[in-house]
């Protein structure tokens, strides 16, 4: 059934990944990576009072008020819940074991009122399956456990304390509301089912417990090997274990302590979101955990995307999550094209992932972000462990060029949208091919084959300069060459005609576009084209400030005319604004743009990727990793530029 788009906070261990809504459910879950597979459909916990008509009061439902935390500096999170009806409050808190694939669900429940209450615990869970007949479960006696299956993946849901009654398929759900399960079937090609847990008598003032363990594992006996260990120990040694290790990632990264509380809380939560979306299996970056299962508004977000991930690497080095970094690279190295580039996309287990066309900007940023991450370390063996990958990525870039402009050959732009010659594109292959460069210079790599790569960089900028800046109006242009309509012909006289393969095909391309684009401060933060300060990046940055600002909500839209789940400003685009001035020394425009960033972050202190253009509140995807990542750049930057 159709999911929420929005996941209110998200729990974890870099192998597992949860997501939570705004109501407490548990509304994804992800194993053994991060982005895939996903195994939870619906999964609802509530409350029934045993002789009372009502039938079980779901803690999603309006019967309940709610309010969300996270533990301070850990991924914990807490829904406490009050009862519109009675006196009871629940508090759930929700974490991953560190350091083994178990999902903790700690309930307590207290009675605030002057009357005993008679209770129990209802559970409801539905698995994914892709194909129905494969929707597979299964009741486990000895330990008391609702097993989902599917081909090699097992996850179960036990608790520690014993069974009242449970059900499979049949109606499940509609059983569980009205208190009504029957145990006809231990084992079924259903897709769901139902158990329930009595609490017995809760007198005034008295409160009482109930953990649930959600386990995971590749076949039938580790999965009841690790139930086994879930229910084996007390709750507070788990919990403790837990807090203590998020604790100590934080004690164990960068610390920057500004004088602002919200602004040090939110670098801190920055980590722990890096932590959960860097897969520890693989070492690949998660853009966000996905909302949109059905690409009913979108492309989805569940991949990694080289674009994202060189700014988000920078990020973590800037926390000292160095070795998150360097297993992010070896990953990049690994799943690299054998001919030097890499495709839009990839599942975290290298895997190609859906996509549409090739991004070129990526090829470049990947290079640059590897010669970044050396000039944080110094570790050398890295760089030499890199260069076979570098050496065929700037080779591939050099390869890609179009004769007629000497700007990269089509390729869509950063945004995904629009096939051409970009900017954008062209600042980050520069920036790719002279950290080749560099990194050649460093390891001593034969100085004709370093001179050829110069050689083509300067080509590069003067093309630029030759195909994107416009004198007349003192700015530049995103593209030339684009194709503004994809479904057919443009609408303008102003186009060429290209051929776009090997195989003859020709397609009508928009000569020039003209619309202003966040990413033209590319050409100087970060692949260093131009300098800040630069008149030509003066001219640029004035309209780019004039045209995208949103005077309601603040903040700055990617792109003229951007409508794109409705045409909301973006955080990294006032971020990416806030870097250049940085550059530029301009530190209380920098300031300006950071403070409205960080005042888009959720009540549980998560970044979005866009506020509302009307109200400014968060709006789509939460958190963004990309967001997050700017937001820790800046706030580098800002600290050594003027020593906050």
């Amino acid at each position: 059934m159709p999911k929420t788009y929005f996941n209110n906070g998200i729990i974890g261990n870099s192998s597992m990944l949860g997501c939570i809504t705004d109501t407490g459910e548990l509304v994804r879950l992800y194993w053994p990576n991060i982005d895939y597979p996903q195994h939870l459909d619906k999964f609802l916990t509530g409350l029934f009072f045993p002789g009372k008509p009502v039938g079980t009061s779901w803690l999603d439902s309006e019967d309940w008020s709610r309010q969300q935390k996270y533990i301070p500096d850990t991924n914990i999170m807490e829904t406490g819940f009050i009862n519109r009806n009675n006196s009871i409050i629940v508090n759930q808190r929700d974490f991953v074991l560190p350091h083994k694939d178990i999902l903790v669900r700690h309930y307590e429940f207290e009675n605030t009122g002057e009357s005993e209450i008679e209770a129990g615990f209802m559970l409801y869970s539905s698995a994914v399956s892709t194909n129905a007949q494969m929707s597979c479960i299964l009741f486990n006696f000895k330990y008391d456990s609702l097993v989902h299956y599917r081909h090699n993946y097992y996850v179960s849901i036990s608790a520690d304390a014993d069974a009242w009654k449970f059900q499979l398929g049949n109606d499940a759900f509609n059983c569980a509301g009205r208190v009504e399960l029957n145990g006809n079937d231990s084992i079924g090609m259903m897709h769901d089912g139902a158990m329930s847990w009595m609490l017995g008598r809760i007198m005034p003032g008295m409160r009482r417990t109930l953990n649930l363990y959600i386990c995971t594992a590749h076949t039938l006996k580790d999965l009841k090997e690790t139930i086994r260990e879930a229910k084996a120990g007390d709750y507070s040694r788990k919990y403790a274990e837990t807090e203590r290790y998020w604790k100590e990632l934080i004690k164990g990264s960068r610390s920057f302590i500004t004088g602002n509380a919200e602004i040090d809380e939110l670098y801190r939560r920055s980590i722990l979101v890096f932590k959960l979306m860097s897969d520890k299996n693989t070492g690949g970056l998660l853009a966000s955990a996905e909302i949109d299962e059905e690409f009913t508004k979108c492309g989805r977000y569940a991949y990694c995307w080289g674009r994202d991930a060189a700014f988000i690497t920078g990020a973590l080095d800037v926390c000292g999550l160095h070795d998150d970094v360097d297993k992010f690279y070896r990953w990049a190295a690994e799943v690299q094209d054998e001919e030097g580039s890499w495709q839009q996309r990839y599942h975290l287990d290298g895997n190609l992932a859906p996509s549409w066309g090739l991004q070129i900007d990526e090829t470049g940023t990947i290079l640059w972000g590897i010669l970044r991450h050396y000039k944080v370390t110094g570790r050398k063996d890295f760089l030499l462990d890199m260069w076979e990958c570098i050496r065929r990525g700037a080779g591939f870039l050099l390869d890609f060029m179009d004769p007629d402009t000497g700007l990269p050959w089509l390729s869509f732009d950063l945004w995904e949208e629009r096939l051409g010659e970009h900017a954008y594109s062209t600042a980050a292959v520069y920036g790719g091919i002279m950290s080749a460069v560099e990194v050649g210079c460093i390891l001593k790599k034969p100085e004709e084959l370093l001179e050829k790569w110069r050689t083509a960089a300067a080509g590069l900028k003067n093309a630029i300069g030759k195909n994107f800046w416009k004198q007349e109006w003192q700015r530049f242009i995103r593209s030339i060459r684009v194709k503004l309509n994809p479904w057919g012909e443009e609408h303008t006289q102003d186009k060429v005609y290209m051929k776009i393969d090997s195989k003859g095909n020709h397609r009508d391309f928009t000569c020039e576009d003209w619309k202003v684009d966040i990413s033209l401060l590319g050409l100087t933060v970060p692949f260093g084209v131009y300098k800040a300060g630069n008149p030509m990046m003066e001219g640029t940055l004035k309209v780019v400030e004039q045209v995208l600002a949103c005077p309601v909500s603040g903040g700055l839209k990617r792109y003229e005319n951007d409508d794109y789940a409705g045409g909301n400003p973006w955080l990294i685009a006032a971020l990416w604004a806030a870097l250049y001035h940085i550059e530029n020394r301009n530190y209380g425009k920098a300031r300006e743009y950071f403070y409205w960033a960080a005042g888009c972050r959720t009540q549980l202190g998560l970044l979005p990727e866009q506020a509302d253009k009307e109200t400014g509140k968060p709006a789509w995807v939460i958190p963004l990793t990309w967001s997050h990542a700017m937001f820790v750049l800046v706030l580098e930057g800002l600290v050594k530029g003027e020593g906050w």
